[in-house]
């Protein structure tokens, strides 16, 4: 099986080698456990090594906010953005106007800058937005359907608990769950990555120590 980097110290060790290519894969954890920075870390680790990578948000934040956060870590590269390497876009505007023409834009972005490496972060406004419509189980259905058929290695975060993970859509349509978390133990919080599934993977399972620094996001494996 042909497999990508994560760019993530420790994950790959963990992935015999990296994620599978083509492959979908959800980063799920509650707000500020870390998966924007797995994402984004993951995103210009391919970028440095010539693939090009696309950010799509739909959370109408200022592109210069979102960098501004992002480059505090030392894997954030101006140039690579700069010569159109990375390429940050947010679709915000649509979801809020005409949530029902949220699928096609993400498309028209994708096969406007054909990249190697999408990040979509995060995906519950999306839902959120489609839910009251009924359109949720179709927008998935097709987006997860596209995204493999693309042939590229699309990482989707998604604000969800450990009790929400195990009847949520996104868990079912993608080829590996990433897990992020940081429980109360000893009145003491600490910062977990757990690996629930990966296709065609011999993972290493249960939770995995993880350290947010300058350098970003690393898995302490062995360590809980």
């Amino acid at each position: 099986m042909t497999r990508k980097t994560t760019g993530i110290p420790g994950l790959d060790g963990m992935l015999q080698g990296g994620f599978p290519y083509p492959s979908a894969i959800l980063v799920a954890g509650e707000p500020g456990t870390g998966k924007t920075t797995l994402a984004v870390q993951s995103l210009f680790h391919g970028a440095s090594e010539g693939e090009k990578g696309l950010y799509i948000t739909a959370i109408s934040e200022p592109q210069w906010l979102v960098q501004r956060f992002l480059s505090s870590f030392s894997f954030y590269d101006q140039q690579l953005v700069e010569k159109g390497v990375v390429n940050f876009i947010d679709i915000g505007p649509t979801l809020t106007k005409n949530p029902s023409d949220i699928l096609s834009t993400i498309k028209k972005q994708i096969e406007q800058y054909h990249p190697a490496r999408i990040i979509i972060d995060p995906i519950t406004p999306m839902t959120d937005m489609l839910q009251w419509r009924g359109e949720t189980r179709e927008f998935m259905h097709e987006l997860f359907a596209y995204l493999k058929a693309f042939e590229c290695l699309a990482i989707i975060t998604a604000e969800l608990s450990y009790d929400d993970i195990s009847h949520s859509q996104e868990s079912y349509m993608v080829d590996g769950v990433v897990m992020l978390s940081y429980p109360e133990e000893e009145k003491v919080r600490r910062k977990f990555l757990e690996v629930l599934k990966m296709r065609g993977t011999k993972h290493t399972t249960g939770r995995q120590l993880i350290d947010i620094t300058d350098e970003g996001l690393a898995v302490q494996a062995g360590l809980r």
